[in-house]
């Protein structure tokens, strides 16, 4: 299956190169604060596959890149995309990696575009990247993203050969991914001491091991279900202590 996919993106590359990314969306969301913590959804042709983005800090992650990943990033979105974090390297759930790609570099990203994921991940990425080294050398003479031609390139994150580990820390942001023995990874976002957990169908590691989310999406009975339907803003509220019966 993956022979298919790279084979798709060599002929892309060198049957004409890639097309137009789809042009960023008007702004309908609610005003999102550098110290929110929220969940964006994807644009609906998305679903059944999981896919969120989070804003947080500050930060903008994509979890999840299936076939019309790109189309509800905002221009700020793909310009200011701090990483990309895959839950599997089944083509359902990558199929709209190459597409996130260009419409990220070509917005101006500054810089590679990060990306986490299971065992194979580099190897995905570097054929990618390799797939479209020939259209991207025409995009870049003909016209030049703000970004510059290194920008194009996607690399891995550290990782990818743990089942468990931190994949993305910021000190406040941290994403550490979960890999089960099918190669489904599962997600705990913690931001300032809150977390949320982000898992396909097929995994449960993720919202099992994790103690006291804040928010479980999943396809299973520990929280709500996929897709994210509406921007969802996190509750940073601590817990309610004890009662102090007196």
């Amino acid at each position: 299956m993956r022979a298919l996919v790279f084979s798709g993106m060599l002929c892309l590359a060198g049957c004409g190169g890639p097309a137009t990314p789809t042009p960023p969306p008007s702004d309908t969301r609610p005003p999102i604060a550098s110290t929110d913590f929220a969940l964006i959804p994807c644009a609906p042709e998305t679903a059944p596959q999981p896919c969120v983005l989070v804003m947080a800090g500050g930060k903008r992650l994509l979890f999840g890149t299936p076939a019309g990943a790109a189309r509800n990033l905002l221009a700020a979105d793909r310009v200011g995309l701090d990483a990309v974090m895959l839950f599997s390297l089944r083509s359902a759930d990558i199929e709209g990696l190459d597409e996130v790609r260009n419409a990220v570099w070509q917005a101006g990203h500054e810089g590679p575009l990060r990306v986490s994921g299971p065992a194979g991940t580099a190897s995905v990425l570097s054929a990618i990247n390799k797939a479209y080294e020939t259209a991207d050398s025409f995009t870049f003479v003909e016209d030049p993203p703000a970004g510059g031609f290194n920008a194009a390139t996607l690399v891995p994150l550290p990782g990818e050969r743990d089942t468990k580990a931190r994949v993305f820390d910021t000190g406040d942001l941290i994403v550490t991914h979960l890999v089960n023995d099918s190669g489904r990874v599962g997600y705990w976002v913690d931001y300032n001491g809150v977390r949320v957990v982000l898992e396909p169908c097929g995994m449960s590691q993720a919202s099992y091991f994790s103690e006291a989310p804040r928010r479980v999406v999943s396809c299973g009975d520990a929280g709500d279900s996929w897709p994210v339907e509406a921007v969802t803003f996190v509750d940073q509220a601590p817990p309610p202590g004890p009662t102090d019966a007196g």
